[in-house]
């Protein structure tokens, strides 16, 4: 492959995991790509920190859904894949806006939940517990702001690698 031909494949893989991943920040826990491997980390972050107690079993759900990705991030620009890094951002970014999804709906409870239960919502059980439900909306707006950077510093990562 050519130099040329490797600078377009590249392209268009950062093309397409747009396509795929950025409506998914958009309007996230709408069945696009990255949803269900979400669930299957958050799920997996639940069981993983049930020694720690409700609190952190609660949180460990979300905690993981931003941890798996952040992980994969760290790993490839540790061994200097900066394109790799930033595709995976994307991902970041788009666990971010479900999280943001998630804690905005914890008033509501309205998203369909695995265990069919709304009374099984991580972040309504948090929030109540907390005497805090009425800060559901700007907690979720901060963690959508957080959602933002992952996805322009991912695609611009992955730019920046593929111009050198």
């Amino acid at each position: 492959m050519t130099p040329l031909q490797r600078r377009a494949a590249r392209l268009a893989g950062l093309i397409l995991a747009l396509v795929l991943i950025v409506p998914g920040v958009l309007r996230p826990l709408q069945n696009y790509p990255l949803h269900l491997v979400n669930l299957i980390f958050h799920e997996v972050g639940h069981v993983l920190l049930r020694w720690a107690g409700e609190t952190v079993t609660l949180l460990g759900g979300s905690l993981f859904q931003l941890l798996v990705p952040a992980a994969c991030v760290a790993t490839f620009l540790r061994r200097g894949d900066r394109y790799a890094a930033g595709i995976v951002a994307l991902w970041l970014g788009q666990s971010f806006a479900g999280v943001a999804a998630y804690i905005r709906d914890a008033p509501a409870r309205t998203l369909e939940l695995i265990t069919g239960a709304p009374d099984t919502h991580d972040w309504w059980q948090l929030l109540v517990g907390w005497d805090a439900l009425n800060l559901a909306e700007p907690l979720a707006r901060a963690v959508f702001f957080l959602a933002l950077p992952p996805v322009i510093v991912g695609a611009a990562l992955a730019l920046w690698d593929d111009m050198r």
